[in-house]
């Protein structure tokens, strides 16, 4: 199996992606998609073994263009699979080698691994034991757990929506698009219980709870990955748990507003 990392990463960023990914390069190869902001910077790379390393510069911003950018590349260059990684992802070498042991029993399929933190702690509650994700499954996946089958998606044309993730219209989801786009081509995505990344704990779902364009952005992403009929009602079930049942307490929404929001975004999926 030809098994590759691709890295997203803007400006100066690049030089955290070299340093995290130079220890691993001796188990697959790294693609790196370093977006520059401003055409006249220069960012000298002459001191890096770049030998294993492509490094694909992008005078444009948008992490899901970033992704795309990496597709590509795989794609033009014969890979089998591609891990998704960011410029401040660290990598476990025992886990990655173990995932890419398993890669040939999965090459009919698209892989969801685990990822740790800071403290080398699981970052989320994952299952013991593999399973095939369901359409429901997608929206708890990181994108920095995802190795994709690059086989499958040039056969499906599946590239990842550019108008959601950092950079785009709609800030958030861009992950949970691409699953659910996999999903109804009738491919099929695997959880794996093996840590592969290691990535500090972040609190950015939290910001749903006083940025009126990342709540606004869930009902987008829900009629987006689920359509009409079954978007809605993900939509007011996702609004009961977080702004009624639970909700937080740093919430700056009252519970009508969280509700217009969402559904002003819904209504709204596609116009952006």
């Amino acid at each position: 199996m030809k098994v590759a990392i691709g890295i997203s990463t803007m400006n100066d960023g690049v030089y955290s992606a070299l340093s995290n990914s130079k220890d691993i390069s001796r188990e697959c190869d790294i693609i790196i998609c370093q977006q520059v902001s401003d055409a006249s910077a220069v960012f000298p790379m002459e001191s890096y073994d770049l030998s294993s390393i492509n490094v694909i510069v992008k005078y444009e911003k948008g992490l899901s263009r970033s992704r795309n950018t990496l597709l590509q590349a795989a794609m033009d260059q014969g890979y089998d699979f591609l891990i998704i990684s960011d410029d401040d992802v660290k990598y476990i070498p025992e886990g990655l080698s173990n995932l890419i042991d398993h890669l040939s029993t999965h090459r009919h399929q698209h892989l969801q691994f685990q990822s740790t933190n800071e403290h080398d702690e699981l970052r989320k509650k994952y299952k013991k034991k593999s399973f095939t994700l369901s359409s429901l499954d997608i929206l708890k996946v990181s994108s920095i757990e995802m190795c994709l089958n690059i086989g499958l998606l040039k056969k499906q044309n599946i590239r990842f929506d550019e108008s959601f993730g950092l950079g785009a219209g709609w800030p958030v989801g861009e992950e949970a698009v691409m699953l659910s786009d996999i999903q109804n081509s009738g491919q099929e995505i695997v959880f794996l219980p093996i840590s592969v990344t290691n990535h500090p704990d972040e609190s950015t779902g939290e910001k749903l709870f006083f940025d009126a364009l990342m709540l606004k952005s869930r009902g987008v992403l829900f009629r987006r990955c689920y359509g009409a009929a079954k978007g809605l009602i993900i939509t007011l079930l996702f609004w009961m748990r977080k702004f009624v049942l639970k909700p937080s307490k740093r919430n700056a929404f009252r519970k009508l507003t969280s509700l217009k929001l969402l559904i002003k975004g819904y209504n709204e999926c596609g116009k952006s």
